[in-house]
């Protein structure tokens, strides 16, 4: 297929049957999503199935209403062939994703209160556990940070190590200071896209709890029983007891996140795949990824030589299979082979997906309103949310593209400039003025602290990386705090 899509570029570049070069190419590309969904799915789908049946009793009606959805659209695909039930299904399909990303916003709210949270009661445990120590040489433990920081040449490792000692160190700074430090982080984004300035101050609003998502206090009434229990506590005065209590409580709220995350992920990598077949399997020339044959005919039971069968149809063999079984560990029992003839595929596939589709941006922007093709442009919308749902990130907003965007490129700057980035810049100060107000010391050092962390390292020369240690440790006479923070970084270094 990537001979076939650079001469159909050729083609297009030369303007040598412009449109109907267009066409083939977006059947091409088509072809390519649908292989590499296909057999990603196959190799996923009975994973899920076994997940399902370790689901929690609270959560296991919803998590099988959601599999009976994604039961249905693969029915349709690769069982009944209805194309007619695609648009339905999307539908459906869609809106599962659409729940499940809400659910995940708020699942990710509480794990950024918990870590809040967690910051606190870490730094109050020598304290209540009577093991605090008067002696800590606090340049000397500078100084080991910064060596061990520096210990590397990879200069991704040196930034992740810098952003973890920031997250975890003692925070002694001024508002003024803070907000300093995240207009020069803002500062650096002048002259980029206002998206990109976007999206990092909603990771600075997401790590504050400035944006608490719609059923944040409804949705899981144990997380938010933790929540109100970690908001009342009398951190300054805390028990053997209560600190016990509230580790525990730590603890059992991370063990119900990371439950319900685990199985939230799961699915979505699945119905981002099956999003991605209903998209294009109806565009996609076949010719290109299946032998042709028909397998609604073929009995495996029967036996018959998988040789002769591409990929993508021995990978449908197998979603029809499980699709349709009353036992999954039965029709797998089977699976042995075809998964041997599946060795090494999915990265195949997805290396010549990623060939094919490198040109689909530049395409897109060029010829989507060159032509009064309402066929072509269908085709562009439906490759180009394949596209996102391909995306490392698999909670992408799948519908941030369309005609709309393209026909506006050219009508509206999205330039982050100085006017823009100062009306950001005040915005948020006035909401983190709004949000300090309301909450307690100890709330506003944790939150400055995670906060930090995700600045882009904010220091001109190493001596500065080594000044600020000194000064955060320095400035810290809670002595409770300091012996805390000096076991997370030993921690830290000692891997």
């Amino acid at each position: 297929m990537k001979k076939i899509a650079k001469i159909l570029l050729t083609d297009i570049n030369a303007d040598r049957n412009r449109e109907e070069a267009l066409g083939k190419y977006q059947q091409l590309l088509a072809s390519a999503f649908c292989n590499y969904a296909t057999i990603k799915l196959s190799l996923n789908l009975f994973t899920m199935y076994e997940m399902s049946e370790e689901i929690s009793l609270e959560r296991r009606d919803e998590i099988e209403g959601y599999i009976d959805t994604i039961d249905a659209a693969i029915r349709s695909i690769y069982i009944d062939s209805d194309t007619e039930a695609y648009a339905a299904e999307l539908e459906e399909i869609t809106a599962v994703r659409d729940a499940i990303t809400k659910k995940m916003k708020i699942l990710t709210a509480f794990t950024d209160a918990f870590e809040i949270y967690e910051y606190i009661i870490n730094r109050r445990e020598p304290d209540v556990l009577g093991n605090v120590d008067d002696t800590i040489d606090v340049s000397a433990l500078a100084r080991s940070m910064y060596e061990f920081v520096f210990s590397e040449n990879d200069k991704m490792l040196v930034n992740t190590r810098i952003q973890e000692f920031i997250a975890q160190l003692p925070v002694r700074m001024t508002k003024q200071r803070f907000t300093d430090i995240i207009s020069n982080s803002l500062a650096i984004y002048r002259g980029g896209e206002k998206k990109s300035v976007d999206q990092f101050v909603q990771t600075i609003r997401d790590a504050a709890l400035m944006d608490i998502p719609e059923g944040f206090d409804s949705e899981y009434p144990r997380l938010s029983e933790i929540y109100k229990a970690f908001k009342e506590a009398d951190y300054k005065n805390l028990e053997k007891k209560d600190y016990d209590s509230l580790n525990d409580m730590l603890v059992e709220g991370t063990d119900i996140i990371q439950s319900a995350v685990t199985d939230y992920l799961m699915l979505t990598e699945i119905i981002n795949d099956v999003l991605i077949i209903l998209n294009t399997d109806k565009l996609a020339d076949k010719s290109y990824i299946s032998c042709g044959k028909d397998l609604s005919i073929i009995s495996p039971d029967a036996g018959f030589d998988i040789k002769g069968l591409k990929k993508y149809d021995i990978s449908a063999l197998i979603l029809a299979e499980l699709v349709k079984s009353d036992d999954i560990y039965e029709a797998s029992k089977r699976f042995d082979e075809y998964f041997v003839e599946l060795e090494g595929a999915q990265e195949d596939a997805y290396e010549e997906l990623v060939s094919i589709e490198a040109n689909l941006d530049d395409l897109y922007g060029t010829y989507y309103e060159m032509y009064d093709n309402p066929e072509l442009k269908s085709a562009f919308d439906a490759l180009t949310k394949a596209d996102l749902l391909t995306s490392s990130s698999l909670f992408m907003d799948i519908e941030s593209k369309d005609s709309e965007d393209a026909s506006m490129i050219s009508v509206v700057s999205d330039e982050a400039d100085d006017v823009y980035i100062l009306e950001v810049k005040q915005s948020l100060e006035e909401d983190i003025d709004s949000l300090f107000a309301d909450i307690t010391k100890l709330e506003k050092r944790s939150i400055m602290a995670k906060v930090l962390s995700l600045m882009p390292v904010f220091f001109n020369s190493q001596q500065e990386i080594l000044e600020y240690f000194e000064y955060a440790l320095n400035s810290c006479s809670d002595k409770a705090e300091l012996t805390a923070f000096r076991d997370i970084a030993s921690d830290l270094m000692m891997g």
